[in-house]
């Protein structure tokens, strides 16, 4: 039997236009938490990920491009946890989103967001793809609306999933860290992440995408 976690949609084109309905909220959702994130806390988190600099004696917050503000957003509301709750987790107590609503559905879901590195190992058209934590083992079915277009079998990429109904969905945040070819003999560390092992290898990935597209671009 196939586990919990890849259980397909049995109507997948249906499950593809609600993704697509609910995707609109969720970038809603982030800019409306990412307004409860404080200034000191922005400029922790831009530390730790070495995007803060200083610029006529005040300390700020230096992107690359657009992309990297997404990785920073998403980092903040969902890693960054002063008294042990993030960002995701504040709105849900504010009781903002009336049950039932997707926003609180969503929400419901976010909070139980994590980061890991994921290896696609089948497109599962429209509506998204099988992914491998390389870490646990798990598998996911996760819905996306981009990458079942493309060939990217063998793709690995950071970034945070969360349950939301039978199915997972992903923050938004990709960080492409680089292929295999061998997909099917490919093993996982089988090792289960702490929050502060979650943390370190979130901040990782970001650094080796950051060279990575250094690489590129020079």
């Amino acid at each position: 039997m196939p586990s919990p976690t890849t259980i397909i949609p049995a109507d997948l084109e249906a499950t593809a236009a609600e993704y697509q309905q609910l995707r609109p909220l969720m970038t809603e959702l982030h800019t409306e938490i990412g307004k409860l994130v404080r200034k000191d806390a922005i400029l922790a988190c831009a530390k730790r990920l070495r995007m803060l600099s200083r610029q006529n004696g005040k300390k700020v917050v230096l992107f690359e491009d657009e992309f990297e503000m997404d990785i920073f957003q998403d980092y903040q509301i969902y890693m960054h946890r002063p008294r042990g709750i993030n960002a995701a987790q504040q709105m849900l107590n504010r009781n903002r989103y009336p049950d039932g609503s997707d926003k609180r559905r969503l929400l419901e879901g976010m909070v139980k967001a994590r980061f890991s590195i994921f290896l696609v190992k089948e497109i599962i058209k429209p509506a998204g793809f099988i992914g491998m934590d390389i870490y646990t083992g798990e598998e996911f079915f996760i819905l996306d609306l981009t990458l079942p277009t493309q060939d990217i079998v063998g793709l690995m990429s950071g970034f945070r999933i969360f349950p939301y109904k039978n199915v997972w969905m992903h923050t938004g945040a990709n960080l492409t860290l680089g292929q295999t070819q061998d997909v099917a003999g490919f093993q996982s560390y089988g090792t289960q992440l702490n929050e502060k092992q979650e943390q370190t290898l979130n901040e990782e990935a970001i650094f080796r995408w950051r060279a990575m597209v250094g690489e590129m671009e020079g």
